[in-house]
This record gives structure tokens, sequence and C-alpha cells, in this order.
């Protein structure tokens, strides 16, 4: 059995403290729902590398219903938005996540034990999620959420205060005061085991043979956080460089479910009566941060997901020691794609993939707006949207829509720009299409936009020199696997487009529970329980 090197450290912990299985029943109701996410997750990577999995990813795929074709279909493909979708059934549109930028960032909830640490609260997401419909039929339903990102652990289970923590870069896991003033026991324990001590100066090679992998070792436009583009890749000794590194490394992922476990374990995680269904969110999120240093199509990322398909499997394996895996449901997603990194792409129709960030470009306007009306109308530029103070530009006598299209053509002039929506242009454009279609599913009916820009595709949004990115409507950045497997699910691979706006839906009807709001997504037909 694959077992990670910390882990092989902190088993004998692990196993002492979790206490006897539950006396087999035959009963297959679900006591535990787990949602693994794992971070920039495409499913062409999942099936390229089908003939190498020996662990986790073979099980699932051999025992799942597979979706490859499942979509984030909005059209900031981002982190936060991502997650938010995963168990709200809801579009970011309706929840209100519409970036990273405008998603949990909250200054009035500082960290615990990490003081210059940033706040985070789920302030700005909207409604309810699964946990609160699992809640709302059972109130002691217990429920833990884990990433190394803050988005990523706070998004999923929306606003309820459960245990959610996250990684800070002193070098251990935390939360903010928004959930509690002080970690509990487990956590505090845990943490004294000095995770990112144990790793400092560690040396990430390749678990396999050079000849395992076909891919170059150094690519245009790659570059590791440790300076390196080629193997071995080293962790910093330096415990404040170290801290923000480790993401960047596949231990990070190890860690995580190690601490999901003794998480599931101290808190009684599906362990309870007969009625309560329990939830585990868990994050994975260096797969994300290699692939930004190195590219979806790296030596790197193949390495990452070999190893993760190990940490995969130990973790099945470990968690069925603390729960029966009869009564375990899981999901497998992830919270967008991403693009090849311009340099490595090859030219497509004529046009020459590249990076784009027109920050400059809608700064002099907002210049331009603040020195006429001596106001600052906040003109700012995330991720394909030009955001500003809409009432304020009113309050002014400004003309907003008359604004936005005198923007919206000074974009379209730019040779990157592919499509350019106004709040007036998307509201007519047809129903279907499909990148005024994602641009609706992104943006709330009171967010305060002007411009929508669609980028050429395969150019990327930033203003990096090197590295991959995500963030637009495109395919590529959109398109997920979506997984299905645990107690009477059928088994097969099942090729239709699906959206991850379908999964709560899906869930709530698997395990009988009534969402409390209207839901965009809807239940997927070929994830049933069979008896």
């Amino acid at each position: 059995m694959f077992l990670p090197a910390l882990a092989l450290a902190f088993a004998g912990a692990l196993v002492s403290g979790c206490g006897p299985l539950p006396a087999a029943t035959g009963d297959t109701t679900p006591r535990l729902v787990v949602l693994i996410v794992v971070d920039q997750l495409r499913p062409d990577q999942l099936l390229r590398y089908q003939g190498e999995w020996t662990g986790g990813f073979k099980r699932i795929l051999a025992e799942g219903a597979v979706f490859p074709h499942g979509e984030q279909d909005h059209a900031v493909t981002q982190t936060a938005p991502g997650h938010s979708t995963l168990l709200s059934g809801r579009f970011p549109a309706h929840n209100g996540i519409v970036t990273n930028d405008h998603g949990v960032l909250d200054p009035r909830f500082g960290l615990v034990g990490d003081p210059d640490g940033a706040g985070a609260s789920p302030r700005r997401f909207l409604g309810t999620t699964l946990v609160d419909w699992l809640l709302n039929r059972d109130s002691t339903t217990r429920v833990l959420s884990l990433a190394m990102k803050n988005r990523s652990a706070i998004l999923p289970v929306g606003r309820s205060r459960q245990q959610v923590y996250w990684w800070s870069n002193l070098g251990f896991f935390t939360t903010s005061r928004y959930y509690r003033d002080s970690l509990p026991m487990w956590l505090v324990q845990w943490n004294a085991q000095a995770p990112l001590q144990a790793h400092l100066g560690k040396t990430w090679d390749l678990l396999h043979p050079v000849a395992a992998y076909p891919e170059a070792d150094s690519l245009p436009a790659e570059k590791g956080t440790d300076g390196r583009v080629t193997f071995p890749h080293q962790l910093s000794t330096d415990p404040k460089e170290a801290g923000t590194q480790l993401a960047h490394f596949p231990w990070m992922d190890s860690l995580t479910f190690d601490l999901a476990l003794r998480g599931v374990g101290a808190g009684g995680l599906g362990a309870g009566p007969a009625n309560r269904v329990d939830l585990l969110s868990l994050s994975l999120s260096s797969v994300d941060e290699i692939g930004h240093d190195f590219g979806p199509d790296s030596r790197e990322i193949h390495d990452q997901l070999l190893r993760l398909d190990g940490y995969l499997a130990w973790f099945l394996d470990s968690l069925s020691q603390l729960v029966p895996a009869e009564r375990t449901l899981f999901v497998l997603a992830s919270d967008h794609g991403t693009q090849a990194m311009p340099e490595q792409a090859a030219p497509s129709g004529g046009q020459r993939p590249g990076r784009a960030w027109p920050k400059e470009l809608v700064a002099a306007v907002g210049a331009e707006l603040s020195a006429r009306w001596q106001t600052d109308f906040g003109i700012g530029f995330d991720y394909g949207v030009v955001t500003g103070d809409v009432p304020a530009l009113r309050a002014r006598g400004i003309d907003v829509d008359s604004l936005a299209a005198s923007l919206a053509r000074r974009l379209e002039r730019e040779p990157y720009v592919e499509r350019v929506f106004t709040p007036r242009t998307l509201a007519a454009a047809p129903r279907e299409e499909m990148l005024a279609r994602r641009w609706r599913h992104s943006l709330p009916a009171d967010f305060g936009w002007l411009v929508a820009v669609v980028p050429r595709e395969q150019t990327t949004w930033d203003s990096w020199v090197t590295g991959a990115n995500h963030g637009t409507p495109w395919q590529m950045d959109v398109e997920i696997p979506i997984v299905f497997w645990g107690p009477g699910i059928p088994a097969g691979t099942f090729e239709r487009p699906v959206r991850t706006v379908d999964i709560a839906p899906t869930l709530a009807r698997l395990l009988g529970v009534t969402p409390t709001e209207p839901l965009d997504g809807v239940p997927l037909p070929e994830v049933n329980r069979r008896p």
C-alpha cells in the first residue's frame, strides 16, 4: 500500500485515536459524503495517464459513474467561483462569488494563531448548500472542510459555521474568527507534530525512472517556486519561504489527506445514528500550483498526478478503517481546468496564443473619470470583467450605458479580444449562445460591472511572463471530470456534458434531503443508488 512519508510518521497516532468501526449490519445507507476537489484537474489528464494509475484514480475510474465532460459552466473560471458551485447547485450569478478577489477575503475575521494572515469569511456567499439541507433535516450533522486555500475550504460549505480549516504560511492549519476563536485539541495536536519542519529542505525528484516520462524536463516559460525549471526541485530550508512554497510541492496534498483522517476520527464523522449523514469536503491544491508553475503538459504535473494517485489510494484505504466503505458516498470534481502555456501551444486559426491583461487601459479610463469628477469610481479589471461603482456613477449623472459602450468599443480594438459584452448587449444576446450564457451564469444582477471581455481562444488572462493560467470561458478552462462512486451507484462512463451545479441536487436526491431554495442544477439520472 502506498503511504506518504509524513503519514507513515503519523499513522500510529491516527489509527489509535479513531475507535472501532461500527458493527456490520448490511445497511448501505450513506453515513458520510466525501467531496474531493482536485484543483485544476482536467479530464484529459485523468484519462491520458489511465494506463499508469495503480491507486486511487484507477479505483475511481473502475468503480465510479464517470462524466469526463463535466463543466464549470460560467465565464470566470477561477478557484473561488468554481468551489462555490459544487455543493450549492447554483451558478456564481446566484451565489454571489464572481471572482477570487470577490470571494472570501475579509479583514474583519483574522486568523487564529496567525495575526498577519489574510482574514477570511463566507460573507459574500449567498444562499445555502448541501450542508444547510442536511442540517435542516438533522441538526447534529457534522461537517469538516479542509484545503490549502481559504476559499477552497470555505466556499463548498457556504455560510454555515462549521469545522473549516486551511493552511497558514506559518506552517500549520488554522481557521478564521468567523468560525471560532481557538483551534480544537485534535488540530492543535496535529499541528504540534510540525508538518512544515518535517519537510524543510526536502527534495522532490521523480517517482519513477526518467524513461516513464515522455515530457521534456524543460519547456518554454515554466519556472518552479524554487527557481528551477528541471528536476529535482527543493523546498527551502527557511521556514518563512517554505511555508509559502509547500503548496507547490506534492506533499501538501498528503498533509491534507492526513489531517482529514485525524479530523474524521476525532469528530466521529460517519459514526452517527442511522438518520444522520455527515460531510467531509477536501480540496487538494498542489495540482493547481504546480500547473501554474509548469503547465498542464509538464513532467512535473505528470509526476504530481502519479503521486496523487498513490496518496488517494492510501486515503481511501485509511478512511475505510474509520467509516465502512459501504456507508460512504464519494464525489470527485475540480474547480476549473486550465490552458496550455501560450509559449508552448500551437497556433490555431492563424492566431498565435498569447497573454493579455488590459489593466492599464482600464485604469486610464478610471483615471480620466476620477480627474473629471474628483471621485474614485472604483474602475478596475479582473479576469475579463470591468467593474465600477455603478450607483456612484449614476449619482453624478454619468450615462452608464454610454460609458460601458464606449469602453467596449475601445476594448474591441485590442488584437487579443474575441468578444465584448455590456449589460445591455448581454441581455440581448441569444439565450443559448455559449459565451453569453457563461457570462450570464457569472454575473449577479446587482454586481457593478460595465464590460465583460472574452479573449481569443488560447489567450490567457494574466500579466505573468512565465507559467500557465485559467480564467476564461473557453472549453479548456471550463471542462473538468465529475465522478460519483459509492454503495449502489452503477459504474460506467457517460459522455454527455454535465455541470458542477448538478452535483448538489444529485446528492440531495441520493440522500433524501430537500434543497431549501431553487437550484440551477438538476439531478443526474445516471447516478442512482440500487438496493
